[in-house]
């Protein structure tokens, strides 16, 4: 690309977040430019609007998405999971496009020019109020996170999308729920694991949260 069609596609993107901020502010969101998302502090964690921008010849795609953490659930998996400690305070407990809210695989909007913007900016902000908002209070709750994760071990769900990290926060979250069931759980999500032949050094650390979560006390 040249200097001058990077810098109109830097214009368009800009110009893009900046009509979000001010939609946006009006709920608590700030945005957080070096991660492209729209963030709001709730007292367990956050809940954020992603952006993903997609930069083209002619035509630029903007993919939108959006995520709850939970700081209590990402504080107890995480170290067993093998991830970036630099990425951990980032880290989404539930992640989904907003396009699967509408029983889409993901929703796109094409953007080639300064035109395109208002109407991307108004699909997105109605996407959002009408069922994106709701999604993200919803999973703000700890008790619905437990059930998405935990009604069925062996049920794959839309909103998570690496089973290696699902069973791992699955018997985070159920201890954090304090389930009678949690041993019962604990084995079903190893025995899921093994299904995915996992390698021992995986099982591993599994089996060292397993144990870990087991003598945890939340006070």
């Amino acid at each position: 690309m040249s200097s001058l069609h990077l810098q109109q596609t830097s214009l368009l993107k800009n110009q893009i977040q900046e009509e979000l901020k001010k939609r946006l502010a009006e709920r608590d969101y700030f945005f957080m430019p070096q991660l492209n998302q729209f963030r709001r502090v709730t007292p367990t964690g956050f809940q954020c609007i992603i952006l993903n921008w997609i930069p083209g010849d002619n035509v630029h795609i903007l993919e939108v998405s959006l995520g709850v953490r939970h700081d209590a659930v990402e504080d107890l998996a995480h170290p067993f999971t093998q991830g970036l400690p630099e990425l951990q305070s980032n880290n989404f407990t539930l992640f989904t496009p907003l396009g699967k809210l509408f029983e889409q695989p993901t929703e796109r909007f094409s953007i080639c020019c300064e035109a395109d913007i208002l109407p991307a900016v108004n699909a997105i902000q109605k996407g959002i109020l009408s069922r994106g908002i709701s999604f993200l209070e919803r999973y703000t709750r700890l008790e619905n996170v437990d059930n998405l994760y935990n009604s069925d071990p062996e049920t794959p769900t839309i909103y998570l999308h690496n089973h290696l990290h699902r069973c791992m926060r699955a018997i985070a979250i159920a201890r954090l729920s304090l389930r009678p069931d949690f041993e019962r759980l604990a084995i079903a999500y190893r025995e899921q694991l093994k299904k995915l032949g996992v390698t021992e050094l995986v099982i591993d650390r599994y089996d060292r949260l397993w144990r870990f979560l087991r003598t945890y006390s939340m006070n």
